[in-house]
């Protein structure tokens, strides 16, 4: 009787790496965002916690690489900031220590501050039959939906031409 029960674990652990195979073959996935899917396809726990190790010792799930990729992703086509950057990658379960090295990477203070003005830039060539007072008041609504920080939009604002 064990030995059936052996094939089936064999079993249902090859099923579950084909599975998680399929999906990076899309794209890219966190150690979260795996375990949470396997979890959601009915694999227990033994199942999840053997393929995380074997596909992480491949290196075919990494967490800073994932955040690499989602942070290039996000910051080339139309930007956010840092705070949103970091929430969302909360959300998909990595460290925060590897998201603080990867948005300071790709993400410098300075960079931000540009990232922001073009943004409020074309926000208010968009907003430009709107009188001085509402154009602040919705730019600063859209960068703070952004993921900038207060500090980066007042920077922002200021050297910002609104006529």
């Amino acid at each position: 009787m064990k030995r059936q029960s052996k094939n089936n674990n064999k079993g249902e652990l090859t099923r579950a790496k084909r599975y998680v195979l399929r999906l990076l073959g899309r794209r890219p996935y966190s150690k979260k965002e795996v375990e949470d899917k396997l979890r959601r396809q009915g694999f227990g726990e033994v199942i999840i916690k053997q393929v995380r190790e074997e596909l992480t010792k491949l290196n075919l799930i990494n967490d800073e690489e994932f955040a690499t990729s989602y942070v290039e992703a996000k910051l080339s086509g139309k930007p956010k900031g840092h705070l949103l950057l970091t929430r969302d990658l909360q959300r998909k379960g990595i460290n925060p220590e590897i998201i603080k090295k990867v948005i300071n990477r790709f993400l410098p203070k300075e960079k931000e501050i540009l990232l922001a003005q073009e943004l409020a830039e074309k926000k208010i060539k968009k907003e430009r039959s709107l009188s001085k007072a509402p154009i602040k008041q919705k730019l600063y609504f859209y960068l703070r939906g952004r993921g900038f920080t207060e500090e980066i939009i007042e920077e922002v604002m200021e050297k910002i031409n609104y006529e």
